[in-house]
């Protein structure tokens, strides 16, 4: 815990400077500084009033309410969203243009190897991570990413591909502000040999055919056959939720990096809600500005996902 005050001294001292400037500026100029708290307080008072949002965050200072069904749902009915046609009608388009990138290159490996029944068994290839755009990964699918960016609140996107004989392990996802979507590309069979576990619930991928579900909710995936499944995989906003999309992502990527800042660089805070959540709060605002401009968005895009190590990775 000293350790962590120590590294935490910095902030301190920056957070009594910038207090001290606000308490000089109010004296100064009053009338200024009501209208901007007054606007202040609008907006937050604003904030408040929205339905609350759940965060991979609370899994350290709380924990996911998955009771209410009629809220977050195991699985959304796609027929209720009118984009899905026209994202159905077009998957052929979009596995023609993994087929070829497959024929020069593999996926990677997903980086959460806990996550994973067999070493390397998941493996994905990103084009947007929570608002962030891989340029590089896009340009190998023009007509994938001309389909999705019609689709409303998209947030996500990436290919997603399991060995046979293997298992992702049961977890919980980022947020229930997002609408997770499965397209199936190459799939083998159908249950009870491969399928998809939501909750107490399961499906089967359909090749052409999107699955929709709550990412908060504990879900696995299986594949007992002895070929590989292939699927597109991407987020939207729900709809209810569609005016914080920004925030929504900004909240996302600073609650990974939290964690892996707990992980990797100060250990010490894992279990002292104080530091982890001024880490938290402090990043939040910093990740708007490559959500919005893509300023860094490559960058950033590899440190989330670990995707440093890919040029290591070599065709199997």
């Amino acid at each position: 815990m000293e350790g962590a005050v120590q590294a935490l001294e910095p902030v301190r001292a920056w957070l009594k400077t910038a207090s001290e400037h606000v308490m000089e500026f109010v004296r100064e100029k009053p009338v200024v500084s009501g209208v901007v708290g007054g606007a202040v307080a609008l907006g937050f008072g604003y904030y408040m009033s929205l339905r609350p949002v759940y965060y991979d965050f609370n899994k350290i200072c709380g924990q996911f309410n998955d009771k209410n069904l009629d809220v977050d749902p195991y699985f959304f009915d796609p027929s209720k969203f009118d984009w899905v046609p026209m994202v159905e009608s077009n998957w052929k388009v979009i596995r023609q243009e993994l087929e070829e990138y497959l024929d020069s290159q593999p996926l990677q490996p997903y980086f959460g190897g806990n996550l994973m029944s067999k070493k390397q068994c998941w493996r994905v290839l990103g084009l947007k991570f929570w608002g962030l755009n891989h340029s590089e990964n896009q340009k190998h699918f023009p007509k994938t990413m001309a389909i999705l960016n019609k689709v409303p609140g998209l947030s996500l996107v990436a290919f997603s591909q399991i060995e046979g004989g293997t298992a992702i392990t049961p977890h919980h996802g980022d947020t229930n502000a997002n609408i997770r979507c499965h397209m199936g590309l190459v799939v083998p069979g159908t249950l009870p040999e491969i399928g998809f576990q939501v909750g107490d619930q399961q499906k089967s991928w359909e090749e052409g055919k999107i699955l929709m579900f709550c990412d908060a909710h504990r879900h696995t995936a299986f594949n007992n056959t002895d070929k590989t499944r292939i699927i597109l995989q991407f987020d939207v906003i729900r709809p209810e939720f569609e005016n914080q999309r920004t925030l929504i992502s900004a909240r996302v990527l600073a609650s990974i990096c939290t964690q892996k800042i707990m992980l990797h660089v100060l250990p010490c805070i894992r279990g002292h809600k104080i530091p982890l959540r001024a880490i938290y709060y402090t990043l939040i605002p910093f990740l708007f500005v490559p959500i919005i401009t893509q300023i860094g968005s490559l960058w950033l895009f590899n440190f989330f996902l670990d995707n440093s190590s890919k040029k290591k990775d070599t065709k199997a």
